[in-house]
């Protein structure tokens, strides 16, 4: 499967954002796409070593969606639930992103709200690496509050923070 064998686009949404329900092939194209940044390539350089099955694990029904322009994939986002009514969120992306990032960050901000309430989240929680300055400025825009330090979190010694939103 390529980037643009994903699905039909009508011609009227041609250089539309046409959000369209995430699988895992989805992220395996963004994984094995230049990332949105350099500190995202190398988590992406981790999963492409026999480890792409942990990051494709993302796919659950109604909690996870991808982004598009032109049939071309820009980034995928989600909430994976961890038990009852915790989750953690996610998103992944193209370095395209740089082409649309009002109007992705807008729409992942309202699908994330969305989804939280119509799905009963009382806490989401993700991960941002500590050195990843626009990822911190995401979550803190998002509404989710740093929660502390982690330690040799990252598959590669990496600090992460921890943030989170309780709904």
């Amino acid at each position: 499967m390529t980037n643009s064998d994903i699905y039909y686009i009508p011609e009227e949404d041609k250089d539309r954002l046409v959000i369209i329900p995430y699988i895992s092939d989805h992220g395996k194209i963004i994984m094995q796409s230049q990332m949105n940044h350099k500190l995202m390539q190398l988590d992406a350089n981790f999963l492409a070593n026999d480890n792409m099955n942990d990051c494709m694990n993302l796919e659950e029904n109604g909690l996870a969606f991808t982004g598009t322009v032109n049939r071309k994939i820009v980034a995928s986002a989600g909430i994976k639930r961890i038990w009852g009514q915790v989750g953690e969120g996610w998103v992944l992306a193209t370095y395209d992103i740089w082409n649309h990032p009002i109007t992705i960050a807008r729409a992942i901000k309202k699908n994330f709200e969305d989804l939280a309430k119509s799905h009963n989240f009382k806490r989401i929680q993700t991960a941002v690496r500590a050195d990843f300055g626009i990822g911190i400025r995401f979550a803190k825009w998002m509404g989710l509050t740093n929660e502390g330090l982690m330690k040799n979190y990252g598959f590669d010694g990496s600090d992460h923070y921890r943030f989170a939103r309780i709904f």
